[in-house]
């Protein structure tokens, strides 16, 4: 009806998962980004995860950690599971995923790339993982492997990519990780 409308700014818009369970990641999973980084191409997913507690709402603020002075994004399609499992097999995997949204890997580098490398510390503080603005049921996604993914900061385009690029379609990373 147009009757209940709420101006843009005068709304905030959270998160479209909330606490979920678990929060898993996979780094250097796109051929673009491996070449961008002077890195080899993983011949098997490097898996990572983050807190929920980093999950925050597409326009919020990140916060800007004092411990860390390398600050760092990535724009990543973010599949969000909606049923369980265990050893799926990589022809049923779509059919556990509830759909699609957007998210910033947000990453202090630094914290990163010391203490053995252990990617969790420098992925994982609070607001380094906005989300969304909403879900896009997998039914509504013609194909997964060929979505523009864009990341700006602060008005600027930073990233500018497809998810053609990936190195590990989603049925490959759902069906690996559920084992």
């Amino acid at each position: 009806s147009g009757q209940h409308r709420v101006p843009r700014a005068a709304a905030q818009l959270l998160a479209p998962v909330g606490d979920p369970q678990k929060v898993i990641c996979v780094g250097l999973n796109y051929h673009d980004h491996c070449q961008e980084q002077a890195v080899k191409v993983p011949k098997e997913p490097i898996i990572f995860s983050k807190f929920p507690s980093a999950i925050t709402g597409p326009f919020d603020d990140i916060m800007h950690p004092q411990e860390t002075s390398e600050l760092d994004w990535e724009v990543e399609l973010a599949a969000v599971i909606g049923k369980r499992g265990r050893h799926i097999e990589e022809a049923a995997a779509l059919q556990h995923v509830l759909g699609f949204t957007v998210a910033n890997d947000v990453s202090a580098r630094d914290w990163q790339m010391r203490n053995g490398r252990q990617w969790l510390l420098g992925k994982t503080f609070d607001t380094f993982c906005p989300l969304g603005p909403a879900i896009v049921t997998r039914e509504a996604v013609a194909d997964v492997h060929n979505l523009w993914i864009r990341c700006s900061v602060n008005g600027q385009r930073m990233q500018d990519s497809n998810t053609r690029h990936l190195i590990f379609r989603v049925p490959t990373l759902i069906s690996w990780v559920s084992r």
